[in-house]
């Protein structure tokens, strides 16, 4: 026998919230809070909401540029850092998917991935850990609300 124990939600979602609100909201209610610390040449160096938000919103306004759209697919390979992050919410600003390549991926995966869910492009940190890319079979509808990269 299975046991069922259910507790009332800590949080409440609304329901036309999306996972880059927080971006936006921090960036307006805590400019200067520090969000990320990360390496850099050797040195620890804070990020701010206002920056992670300045970053995200040029990032995602270089995609749009690119003409990446709504429900388009982008492969992503790095290891985990700072850049992951920031990518990632700029492909969900510009309202596309990310579709995750892991560094830890066996070649197998890394091969099966883009067939299976064809990115439009790529983006790594370098040139070593850059991901395989297939041509995208055009964009698939966004049942998300999407955040205008302003």
């Amino acid at each position: 026998m299975v046991r069922e124990f259910s507790v009332p939600p800590v949080v409440t979602i609304g329901d036309n919230a999306t996972l880059t609100d927080p971006v936006w909201d921090n960036a307006a209610t805590a400019p200067a809070a520090v969000q990320f610390s990360r390496r850099v040449d050797g040195t620890w160096q804070d990020v701010t909401c206002a920056r992670f938000h300045a970053e995200v919103v040029a990032l995602a306004r270089g995609l749009l540029a690119a003409g990446i759209g709504p429900g388009e697919r982008i492969g992503l390979m790095s290891k985990t850092r700072y850049e992951w992050t920031l990518v990632d919410y700029a492909i969900w600003a510009a309202g596309a998917v990310t579709v995750p390549i892991y560094e830890t991926s066996s070649a197998e995966q890394v091969s099966w991935s883009p067939q299976e869910t064809p990115p439009s492009t790529d983006n790594a940190p370098s040139v070593k850990e850059s991901s395989a890319v297939a041509p995208s079979p055009g964009p698939r509808r966004s049942t998300r609300r999407r955040r205008r990269a302003t």
